[in-house]
């Protein structure tokens, strides 16, 4: 008999079917399968490619805290341990965050605009030329949030501020590679810098717990920040 594991809390699933709403994007649909924590992953969502998750979770989201938005898409299938998807991750779930506490509504052309922004990036770039996909991201989050350009000011030096802290901060924390942790510290650091300047709330999830504890090949542990003995 075939056996399916949640992608969110890894749970078995049980064969019942039932009216459920997709954990991911929110549709509601006619189902088989639902995890024993009441998560449900609808067939548009289970077939999504990163790109398409990513923008599939932010269109239809009303959550305010982009590392609630990032753990909840890193733990779809179609996102890997380490890789380029966590580039195009960051500016999205941020910009997210932002426009729903302004009650302004992402749309489509926003994601794709933080995409185009990302996909000049190679894989391993953090360990080639310093500058880490995802600390980028937090970068260009402020820049698109600022309307910042090459000849901007204040605009302009608060992105590289942005980036640089990012950067600085997984730089401290040594090792190897960890997107997960790259990630969290993107997301941090963009919330350092702009709360007050664009009037936001302290983000619920802080100090930032990282659900991939111990998951992920050669996890820093305790040498992280983010990391929780489980």
């Amino acid at each position: 008999m075939a056996t399916y594991t949640c992608p969110i809390c890894g749970q078995e699933l049980i064969e019942k079917t039932g009216t459920y709403t997709c954990s991911f994007c929110g549709a509601i649909e006619q189902g088989e399968w639902i995890c024993p924590n009441g998560h449900y992953q609808c067939e548009e969502c289970r077939l999504a490619t990163q790109d398409e998750i990513i923008e599939r979770v932010c269109l239809n989201t009303d959550c305010t805290d982009p590392v609630d938005m990032a753990n909840l898409i890193m733990k779809h299938p179609s996102f890997n341990d380490f890789g380029v998807e966590h580039h195009f991750l960051v500016t999205p779930v941020i910009l997210t965050a932002v426009f729903n506490l302004k009650h302004r509504k992402i749309e489509s052309k926003d994601i794709r605009r933080c995409f185009k922004r990302a996909e000049n990036i190679p894989y391993g770039t953090c360990g080639s030329r310093g500058d880490c996909g995802a600390c980028v991201g937090s970068g260009t989050a402020v820049s698109i949030l600022l309307k910042a350009n090459y000849m901007s000011d204040r605009e302009r030096s608060l992105v590289m501020l942005t980036t640089a802290k990012a950067l600085l901060k997984i730089s401290e924390m040594g090792g190897a590679r960890c997107c997960k942790q790259s990630v969290y510290a993107a997301i941090e650091t963009f919330w350092q810098e702009l709360k007050d300047i664009l009037e936001l709330p302290t983000l619920k999830s802080v100090p930032i717990k990282c659900e991939f504890s111990g998951m992920v090949e050669e996890c820093k542990k305790e040498r992280c920040s983010y990391f929780v003995k489980k």
